[in-house]
């Protein structure tokens, strides 16, 4: 394991963890309020939400140090039990287009109220049966609560023990183009910029999000390309994947510099999570092996509907020689 943090005050927060795949012992996701999640909207971007959908969902989100005791990764008094990394899953549960298939719940298939859930293909992280973790493009069967690979069209529901949605920005070590994913960021701010408070912005908005969904891959590339409206540069929370290695990046930049920098770390696929003041990374080792948040952005927010989990092998804790890194054998 291996972690890099980049931080210049004002300027830079980036942090680039690597994990082993033979260290990793296993992967969990945590929903926590999944039925209440799917009676809601999450975060609607193509209108306002009402007083009681905002209410609802904020009760939908927990600490994650509540998401990793319900994952038995810490103890009801707050002991850590097991050596984990823990990173924000937010976009699950707030935003359209981030399914996820978890084979042990019911439905096993999970999406927020009025997600079109019209995507041909869902580029995933997935834990198959075993543990392997993967990076793969699934489609929903929302009739018959089932899964299945996108190219064979054969279905691995008893095979994939969960699934979650991102936006692939490396596919195969090539950095995605953005007009090939633009349409799969619901918020749409995370791809371009714009002050959606200011009556300009309000005005691009509602051109983006006019006749939604059917229009808004459309209104998103128009919007880009004829009006001139710059790309955003957000702070977004990723996860690539290489044969011996999974790499967690959090950093600002544009979809196309986080794919860049996920193929420069070497991972050949990678997904974005997360974004803005959701993004986090805790780790087992932080506050005296307690657990905490290494790198948070100023503007983080510690609560959240959704968190994924990687349980290293070995103890939680080891008693070595003060001073020491390791202990020394005579």
């Amino acid at each position: 394991m291996r972690l890099e943090i980049t931080r210049t005050e004002g300027l830079r927060n980036d942090l680039l963890l690597r994990l082993d795949r033979a260290e990793i012992g296993a992967a969990f996701l945590s929903l926590p309020h999944r039925s209440r999640l799917m009676t809601l909207p999450g975060i609607p971007r193509h209108r306002l939400a009402t007083a009681d959908e905002a209410r609802d969902l904020a009760a939908s989100r927990i600490p994650i140090e509540q998401h990793l005791r319900g994952l038995g990764i810490v103890d009801s008094a707050g002991t850590m039990r097991q050596r984990a990394v823990a990173i924000s899953n937010r976009n699950l549960g707030t935003n359209h287009g981030h399914l996820a298939w978890q084979r042990r719940e019911t439905p096993r298939v999970f999406r927020v109220l009025e997600d079109p859930g019209n995507y041909p293909s869902y580029s995933c992280l997935s834990v198959r049966a075993g543990g392997r973790l993967a990076i793969e493009d699934l489609r929903f069967d929302h009739a018959s609560d089932s899964i299945h690979e996108t190219v064979s069209g054969r279905d691995v529901s008893d095979e994939i023990e969960w699934a979650t949605f991102g936006q692939q920005v490396l596919r195969g070590g090539t950095v995605t183009r953005l007009e090939n994913i633009a349409d799969q960021f619901y918020d749409i701010r995370h791809v371009l910029a714009f002050e959606p408070h200011r009556p300009e912005g309000e005005a691009i908005r509602q051109q983006i999000y006019g006749d939604y969904p059917s229009m808004f891959r459309e209104n998103v590339v128009r919007t880009w390309r004829d009006r001139g409206v710059p790309r955003a540069r957000y702070f977004h929370n990723a996860i690539g994947l290489s044969d011996r290695e999974v790499f967690i990046l959090q950093r600002d930049g544009t979809i196309e510099e986080i794919g860049a920098t996920l193929n420069d770390a070497g991972a050949d696929d990678g997904l974005i999570l997360d974004n803005g003041g959701s993004v986090a990374c805790w780790v087992w080792w932080a506050n005296a092996y307690s657990g905490g948040i290494v790198s948070p952005t100023v503007d983080y927010r510690p609560e959240g509907t959704s968190v994924i989990a990687f349980v290293l092998n070995g103890a939680a804790k080891h008693d070595v020689p003060g001073g020491s890194v390791g202990a020394t054998v005579v």
